[in-house]
């Protein structure tokens, strides 16, 4: 319950769920200083904890294999009763999905991410041995994803990498559905004018909001600003996330980027910079949806995004936003467009309406509720 787009999309399905006939059980693995979602849930939501904080690191390693291998023991020892609820929703795909699969009420799991095939460089014996775990547990987690009354996924990427990934591209019997994520449009124009932001117009100004995380390619932006500031375009990023300026200081000790790069750090609401800046980055490698590119969208800030997955579905293949090659130089290539032709900013901002139509926030809950329907008691 970091603050993320996965997690603030459970906050507002919980906060929605609790204000019906239903009673709410959220299960989080153990409890974080970080997870500051939960101060916005309604309080009419129970929150539990599959581990105790204070728990020792190989304890709580023990438990993870034996939810993996025994998941029967698992709930056992945590005191977990799936038959006290109606619905049981996995709300990410997770090892916790092979536990959650043996409810025997209706089961739903949320696909939030692109699976692939992971690569592996080990080394020693010890590595190769966590190697060989990490796929038993992957294949195990995976095969639980059939037990499961319906899939959802957030984008049509979502989806052909299940199919791919799990069922060699072979479409099971199963609900296998797409949900694309939402956004409550009221919430997030609220939250743009909430603060004044100063962001000289004299030149272009980029947003990108990530995390430090390896699919996120941070790096390509980073080379690719580098480039461009030698070429001597007037531009200026504005990167939002914790830890960000740290990543760049490390990968990047020698070089000075001060007048063409501020890192804003964490904010709990990015929205004035979006609304502010003339186009939405995303650099990523890998990406099911990104629900900071729809936010730009909504805010009318034209995005620029690889062509990664979930992405291209939101722009639909470059008719909503400018689509480039899924490398640093497809990166590059779009930033040096935009900064050559700055009508593009005014051309696709006229798009953007009629682009965010499709996500339009009540709809998402009415599709929830019709794959949920009436309940007394779910479990997310």
């Amino acid at each position: 319950m970091e603050v993320a787009g996965t997690e603030r999309l459970l906050l507002d399905l919980l906060n929605h769920l609790s204000q019906r006939n239903t009673s709410i059980t959220l299960l989080l693995p153990s409890f974080d200083e970080k997870h500051i979602l939960l101060q916005e849930l309604d309080s009419r939501v129970e929150v539990r904890y599959l581990y105790s904080a204070r728990m020792p690191y190989s304890k709580r390693k023990l438990l993870e294999n034996i939810q993996i291998f025994c998941p029967r023991v698992f709930m056992k020892i945590v005191g977990l009763d799936l038959s006290a609820f109606d619905r049981v929703v996995c709300f990410k795909e997770s090892f916790y999905a092979k536990a959650l699969s043996k409810a025997k009420c209706l089961k739903v799991l949320w696909v939030h991410n692109i699976l692939y095939k992971r690569t592996y460089q080990s080394r020693t014996l010890k590595e190769q041995l966590s190697e060989w775990l990490n796929k038993k547990h992957i294949r195990i987690s995976q095969k639980s994803y059939d037990n499961f009354d319906t899939i959802v996924c957030v984008s049509d990427a979502c989806k052909s990498s299940l199919l791919d990934i799990v069922h060699n591209g072979v479409h099971p019997k199963q609900d296998i559905r797409i949900i694309y994520n939402a956004i409550d449009l009221g919430k997030l124009k609220e939250k743009a004018i909430e603060y004044a932001v100063n962001m000289p117009q004299d030149r272009i100004n980029f947003v990108l909001v990530t995390r430090v995380s390896p699919e996120k390619r941070i790096d390509r932006l980073i080379d690719s600003i580098i480039t461009l500031r030698n070429e001597g375009y007037n531009f200026h990023v504005y990167i939002i996330g914790e830890r960000v300026e740290e990543y760049a200081q490390e990968t990047y000790p020698d070089i000075d980027l001060g007048n063409h790069i501020t890192y804003t750090g964490y904010l709990s609401n990015p929205h004035p910079y979006i609304q502010r800046a003339n186009w939405s980055l995303c650099v990523s490698e890998r990406e099911s949806f990104s629900l900071a590119l729809l936010e730009s969208m909504a805010l009318a800030t034209p995005v620029i995004t690889t062509n990664c997955g979930g992405p291209a579905n939101i722009i639909e293949n470059g008719k909503y936003g400018i689509l480039v090659d899924n490398d640093g130089n497809g990166v590059y290539a779009g930033m040096k467009k935009v900064l050559t032709d700055q009508d593009l900013s005014i051309k696709h901002s006229k798009l953007l309406d009629k682009a965010v139509e499709r996500f339009e926030y009540q709809g998402w809950l009415e599709s929830i509720n019709e794959l949920l329907g009436t309940t007394d008691s779910v479990s997310i």
